[in-house]
């Protein structure tokens, strides 16, 4: 970036091209983000939005906390400061990856409803192994209705 003083505490900046070219691999990594299946789009999860309190929010939509962590938004709301993303799963569901444990796939919770529950493809563990869910929407524990067993 190219700066150029032109007065006493005016600084006028102005871009060069590289920054425009960071500009547009930044945008391209985004656009490509999306596309990502959820266990690959966790392992960049700094590439989507990150949450923000009083921001309205979609079902499905891919959002990440300050420390790149992904979690889809389980339904319509605005958010609040007071329901933090880590912590409000009626609202947020993890999608595995932490910046502590890169690899980890989240340990079931019980679905308090179709809001929460999980959709095709989540995996989770449940009673020391991994299971993937074989259909959307599905509140039943793995090992019953609607989940496959997976080797990791």
């Amino acid at each position: 970036m190219r700066a150029e003083q032109i007065a006493r505490g005016v600084i006028l900046y102005e871009k060069d091209r590289y920054d425009l070219e960071q500009e547009a691999m930044l945008l391209l990594a985004k656009q490509q983000a999306a596309a990502l299946s959820d266990e690959e789009a966790a392992q960049v999860g700094a590439l989507f939005p990150e949450w923000k309190a009083d921001t309205a929010y979609t079902a499905g939509e891919r959002i990440s906390d300050a420390e790149g962590n992904l979690y889809r938004v389980v339904q319509d709301h605005t958010s609040q400061a007071d329901w933090p993303i880590d912590s409000t799963p009626a609202l947020y569901t993890p999608l595995g990856v932490t910046t502590e444990d890169p690899d980890a796939i989240p340990e079931w919770v019980q679905p308090t409803g179709a809001h929460d529950a999980y959709q095709l493809g989540d995996r989770v563990r449940y009673q020391g192994k991994v299971y993937e869910s074989t259909l959307d929407n599905n509140v039943w524990a793995p090992g019953e209705n609607g989940w496959i067993e997976v080797e990791v």
